[in-house]
């Protein structure tokens, strides 16, 4: 005999069995069992029905269909019942999904092999004493010339032809998608060239006479001007912070709108916590992609995140002290997905030495915060450590120097210099105009005494 929706409910509450009996001819096929069982489980383990474990669902559902199905229904009738958990099940139905037979990648698609002549490069790279993150970069950017000659748009004996040729090439490739800046492809030449030095790799006058085209693009890119300062003025004229605030509330009621196990629901809430962290201590984009919960983002019982880390680029450590309460209510909606306020402190606890943006065991790519930020603002994360620089500027150029260095964790001097001459002249000119305004105060005086003005 065909079981009844009524028996498939028994388990449920009485609430959620109420409406779904309600509307018993528009419940999608299978819609009453897979609710039955899941309910089931959820006492069968003792769990609370607000905040059923991934196992619930799992053991609910026997295949991807049933458990997308036990989503839609519980989105529907039991709204109460958070399904953040669900989302681990279902990146695991999601992997065993048949992936498509693609074929080899385009060359272009894949890391270039060094030119044969270029093997010195290697050894020279992998003995130097420097930062494994700078090897990194060198290694890339050494990539990237190397793609260059694989086109057949360089020769790879190193000298001055060598340079022009990848210089242009990366600024006027043939294909508009893989051209860069003129600075960029400065960068590019650069470490090809530092580490050529270091190999010997050439005679002394060829490799001077590659440093003359990087330099002349550095001309070039100082001409051109930077492009962030366009972009910045227009993020000024949206309002500045109030509009980067003004998004982080969108994106975070976009989010709440959601099911609790929406992959859409997480994307807000990342970009909704990026910026607002940003917004409180602007880092760096390789930083802020790599914190862990429980060691740069604590929480303390009182429910105040810290913030703390060791910069890549400077090795030196900076620190955002306890975040703002704002700040801290993200975090705590964003680590929770949906369960109740009541279990911020296990759930922390099961985040520990888990990644802050993706909340897994699994490093966030390098490129997200910058997706995430753009997404949200139009803007690369790094516009923000501009924009803040320039608040602090206009608000005391005196001292804002200073200041500007700690907050964006400038680890030299040099590293500041551009915001401490602007800073240093908006000092001198509110400086001069209140001398002005003395001279002129006082020669106003002296013309009613009779003396001769200035």
């Amino acid at each position: 005999m065909r079981s009844r929706p009524e028996d498939h409910l028994a388990p449920a509450p009485v609430a959620v069995r109420r409406l779904m009996l309600e509307e018993r001819t528009a419940l999608e096929p299978g819609a009453a069992a897979v609710v039955g069982r899941f309910f089931a489980a959820v006492a069968r383990r003792g769990e609370s029905i607000h905040a059923p474990s991934a196992a619930c669902f799992a053991e609910a559902a026997a295949s991807e269909a049933t458990f997308r199905t036990l989503l839609r229904a519980l989105a529907r009738y039991a709204p109460q019942t958070s399904t953040a958990s669900a989302r681990d099940v279902s990146r695991a139905w999601y992997a065993q999904r048949p992936k498509p037979v693609r074929g080899a990648a385009p060359r272009s698609a894949r890391t270039p092999e060094w030119p044969a002549s270029w093997a010195p490069l290697c050894d020279a790279l992998d003995h130097a004493r420097i930062k494994e993150s700078t090897r990194a970069r060198y290694r890339a950017s050494i990539d990237r010339c190397a793609a260059v000659v694989a086109e057949g748009l360089a020769d790879a004996s190193f000298g001055l032809l060598l340079a022009f040729q990848l210089a242009e090439a990366f600024v006027n490739h043939p294909d508009p998608k893989s051209r860069v800046r003129s600075i960029t492809a400065a960068n590019y030449v650069d470490a090809l060239l530092a580490v050529g030095r270091k190999a010997g790799i050439a005679p002394v006058d060829d490799l001077d006479a590659m440093s003359v085209i990087t330099q002349e693009l550095r001309d070039e890119a100082d001409a051109q001007g930077k492009l962030k300062t366009g972009r910045v003025h227009e993020l000024m004229s949206r309002g500045g912070f109030a509009h980067v605030v003004e998004r982080i509330a969108d994106e975070r009621d976009a989010a709440q709108a959601l099911p609790h196990h929406s992959a859409a629901r997480a994307r807000h809430m990342q970009r909704a916590v990026l910026c607002a962290v940003l917004v409180n201590k602007p880092a760096r984009r390789g930083d802020a992609g790599g914190w862990i919960i429980g060691r740069e983002l604590t929480r303390a019982p009182s429910g105040d995140w810290r913030l703390e880390w060791a910069q890549e680029k400077t090795d030196r450590w900076t620190e955002a002290g306890v975040l703002w309460p704002e700040v801290s209510a993200l975090l705590d909606m964003h680590i929770l997905g949906g369960r109740p306020d009541r279990l911020i402190h296990l759930r922390y606890r099961e985040l520990a030495s888990r990644n802050w943006l993706t909340l897994t065991a699994h490093p966030a790519r390098r490129a997200l915060p910058s997706e995430l930020v753009r997404q949200a603002l139009g803007v690369p994360p790094h516009d923000l450590r501009t924009l803040a620089a320039d608040y602090l500027r206009r608000n005391d150029p005196a001292s804002a120097a200073g200041l500007i260095s700690s907050h964006l964790g400038h680890g030299t001097q040099a590293a500041g210099a551009d915001y401490r001459a602007l800073c240093e002249g908006a000092a001198a000119s509110r400086t001069w105009r209140r001398s002005r305004d003395s001279i002129a105060t006082g020669a106003v005086t002296a013309r009613g005494k009779g003396t001769r003005s200035v």
